[in-house]
């Protein structure tokens, strides 16, 4: 087991592709996953899936993860955006230069958060209109690693998002591809 540690953050609203995919291939790859609950324990996404986290907002501190993890989806993504102790949490990330990562919609808090000013970053199509911040630079790519951010477009990338992600923690690329190898089903 490696004991490099992915904290995903999941406020209601949150979707769930984009956080559970990727969730699973960092446990494939040996990686500690904290699911953590913004509010509760119990957080329902944006397609009224709801997932039972092991921990909350209030257990975490930015000793307890590398990475700091946003799913996309709305109403998820301003509800992460609206809530200060998570604003918070991303400033004191940055500062640290751990990895921060978000997909989708998601892009907006790092923005909202003001880590992202002169980065390149994407997100899903339109979300820039979400953004606060008037210096969001949006680039349209599938993924975009830039620093200490990583973003990706939607779900649809949630494999490169992750492999990302396990490429900025280091992670041997053999077992990356084994991972990834493993994880998709020919019918």
């Amino acid at each position: 087991m490696n004991n490099k540690a992915v904290c995903i953050l999941l406020a209601d609203g949150f979707e769930e592709v984009e956080a559970i995919y990727p969730a699973d291939i960092f446990k494939r790859l040996g990686l500690n996953v904290l699911l953590t609950g913004v509010n509760d324990k119990i957080v329902r996404g944006a397609h009224d899936i709801k997932i039972e986290t092991p921990y909350i907002l209030d257990d975490i501190n930015f000793t307890d993860f590398d990475v700091l993890m946003l799913p996309g989806g709305l109403p998820g993504t301003i509800n992460l955006r609206d809530n200060k102790k998570v604003m918070d949490l991303i400033k004191s990330s940055d500062d640290k230069h751990k990895i921060i990562a978000a997909i989708c919609a998601a892009p907006i808090v790092l923005h909202d958060a003001g880590i992202a000013r002169g980065k390149r970053t994407t997100g899903y199509p339109e979300t820039e209109q979400l953004a606060n911040n008037q210096n969001f630079k949006f680039s349209g790519e599938m993924v975009e690693v830039d620093d200490n951010l990583i973003t990706a477009i939607g779900m649809g990338q949630a494999a490169q998002f992750a492999t990302a992600i396990a490429r900025a923690l280091s992670i041997d690329e053999n077992k990356i591809a084994n991972v990834l190898k493993n994880a998709f089903v020919e019918i």
